[in-house]
């Protein structure tokens, strides 16, 4: 996990950017060595870094991933509907956002992982109309507490008598085989 915070999941290695700095690769070649990672996970960082530094931290990602390893990376949605969501996720907003460099739509985030090699597969997002799409994922494979299906904020929403808390941009980006 990288950039894990607070978060704790079992079976998954949380990390700080002391330990893997997205915007160092001395820090992954000092854990990493010659050794490379089948699965990384990353719960709201990416938004921190500017567009030319998420696409660097994309690059770096790919070449400590073995063939047909994955990145789950999930940010802010800058299409999610409700303006308090987007109050609280905007560029140098409240409390941790306060740092935010962009905030970042499929249609926005999909590329910075695309020009690194990854092939990439949408799992949660908002459209531009306002309509929420979610793609089958197994948390197992990589837990965003953020994403409609574990944060609290979405109990009445999965319920149906609700609408959506508070959801994530969600992406599977895989390093090809070859």
């Amino acid at each position: 996990m990288i950039g894990a915070g607070e978060q704790q999941w079992d079976g998954w290695t949380p990390t700080q950017q002391a330990d893997l700095d997205l915007l160092d690769p001395g820090t992954f070649a000092a854990h990493f060595g010659a050794a490379r990672a089948d699965t990384f996970l990353c719960e709201h960082v990416w938004e921190h870094l500017s567009v030319p530094q998420g696409e660097a931290a994309a690059r770096l990602v790919f070449a400590y991933l073995t063939p047909g390893g994955r990145l789950r990376v999930a940010v802010p949605d800058g299409h999610h509907p409700d303006p308090a969501y987007q109050a609280l996720v905007a560029v140098g907003g409240p409390g941790p956002a306060h740092d935010h460099q962009v905030v970042y739509t499929l249609e926005t985030f999909v590329p910075v992982f695309t020009q690194a090699g990854f092939d990439v597969r949408p799992l949660e997002w908002w459209d531009a109309a306002g309509q929420f799409h979610q793609q089958a994922w197994r948390v197992e494979d990589g837990p965003v507490y953020r994403s409609r299906a574990l944060d609290h904020r979405n109990a009445a929403w999965r319920a149906g008598t609700g609408g959506p808390g508070f959801t994530s941009l969600i992406l599977d980006c895989v390093r090809p085989d070859a």
